[in-house]
């Protein structure tokens, strides 16, 4: 039985790796043929797992701390250049719809807190980020799996996936999402 645990989380860890290099990586490092939102009607939305853990200070952190609001997990590593790319941008999406949602990042592949930390710092992220170097908050996504570094997955306020997107994201795009899915879309 830990043995399919370990096998499983190390399945996560060389998946994620793939993402964000590879033989046919694009120049940002993500792989071909994984990018894309994909979009989960209202109807069809199924309740969303919790993402919990300890922040990058080690306190606790769950995205059921933040009842009513809509979700937004970005899945990111100190390491990873579209990460960087990207960073500005949930930064901007963060302020613009802080009133409907909050923002919460999934940290992976980081052994150590410091480059994390130092991350956030040098982006001024705007939000809290679960420490997650295992990977073992992503297995947790099986229906729609964040399947790339960087991912982020749209959660409504009753706690369903609404929205997935693989590879970066834009401000106006998570402005959009966001607005879509406090609109009950």
């Amino acid at each position: 039985m830990v043995r399919t645990g370990i096998a499983a989380v190390l399945a996560v860890v060389l998946l994620l790796g793939a993402a964000c290099s590879g033989d046919d990586a694009t120049p940002d490092g993500l792989v071909e043929g994984e990018r894309g939102l994909t979009w989960v009607p209202a109807e069809q939305r199924h309740p969303a797992p919790v993402a919990v853990g300890d922040d990058l200070d080690g306190n606790p952190l769950s995205t059921e701390d933040f009842p009513g609001k809509i979700i937004v997990l970005n899945v990111w590593g100190s390491w990873c250049n579209p990460c960087r790319k990207e960073a500005p941008d949930l930064v901007e999406a963060q302020d613009r719809t802080a009133e409907v949602a909050q923002f919460i990042g999934i940290n992976t592949r980081d052994l150590d807190p410091a480059p994390a930390k130092a991350f956030a710092r040098a982006f001024q992220l705007n939000y809290p980020s679960i420490f997650d170097p295992s990977g073992a908050e992503l297995l947790k996504y099986a229906d729609l799996p964040p399947g790339a570094i960087p991912s982020t997955l749209v959660i409504d306020a009753e706690g369903r996936v609404a929205a997935r997107i693989i590879g970066n994201v834009t401000t106006s795009t998570l402005v959009g999402l966001i607005e879509d899915v406090a609109a009950g879309k």
